[in-house]
């Protein structure tokens, strides 16, 4: 059986508020499990408590293989140091033992597998000043796959990117996922998005979740709790109109790929 992330009655307390409260699920490996929920609703903590940067106040973490390795994409990061470095090399400080001011055989062929698959190859040799905001998320992506992850977490890795630049991130992710078999954590606000690609959603909002696959979480009741304020989801074929009690205009139209 491949790798499974079990997460187990998982409650945050940061000050008074109650950031996340009994939170259970259990990632598999090559599932994709998109995020979903306001701002302050605990979607990064989440990640933190999974990363070990913050321990939650109850609950537990169980990962079935303790020697894996989580590769981590944050929304934003500092690239003091990166501006001038090419990208092939920036992917190559992913490895374990990047240490060495050397790569191995096998270490220089996984560094090309890896710009392959994230359809790097073409600027990787540019430094990174030079890419644009979707070029490098798909960097960041590749740098953090040469940690060789058995889960990947991607903290909003398609906010400010125009509507092509999120499609192809969100597509690689997905195509990582299925072909080396990479449980992902991938958070968003994009629910139109995230329901072309993932095999569940996660909605939290403060204090309370909910969990199950696109068609399951379509609900009126579901989305009411997830806005804070009555909504009618509509079903037309594979395409849900959302739309708020007494105003005209839907908040939210989307399609999904799936069955219920």
């Amino acid at each position: 059986m491949g790798y499974q992330l079990s997460l187990e009655d998982i409650s945050v307390h940061l000050g008074n508020e109650q950031v996340l409260q009994d939170v259970s699920f259990t990632l598999n490996a090559g599932e994709f499990l998109g995020v979903i929920g306001p701002n302050g609703a605990g979607k990064s903590t989440l990640l933190k408590v999974i990363l070990g940067i913050i321990k939650p106040n109850k609950g537990r973490i169980t990962p079935q293989n303790k020697n894996s390795v989580i590769g981590y994409v944050p929304q934003s990061r500092p690239m003091d140091m990166g501006n001038t470095i090419a990208v092939k090399d920036f992917v190559s400080m992913g490895l374990p033992h990047s240490i060495r001011p050397w790569l191995t055989k096998k270490e220089k062929h996984m560094v090309n597998e890896i710009i392959a698959l994230t359809q790097i190859g073409e600027f990787s040799h540019k430094s990174i000043s030079e890419l644009s905001g979707g070029q490098k998320q798909r960097v960041y992506l590749a740098q953090a796959l040469a940690r060789q992850p058995k889960i990947m977490l991607l903290d909003e890795p398609t906010s400010n990117l125009d509507p092509a630049a999120q499609e192809q991130v969100t597509s690689i992710v997905r195509d990582t996922s299925n072909k080396l078999g990479i449980g992902v954590i991938f958070i968003s606000h994009d629910l139109n998005l995230v329901s072309q690609y993932a095999d569940r959603i996660l909605y939290l909002t403060k204090g309370n979740y909910a969990i199950g696959t696109v068609g399951e979480m379509m609900k009126s009741s579901v989305l009411s709790q997830l806005y804070g304020t009555k909504v009618e989801a509509n079903a037309d074929g594979n395409s849900f109109h959302i739309s708020q009690s007494n105003q005209s205009e839907p908040i939210s139209s989307y399609s999904y790929n799936g069955t219920e």
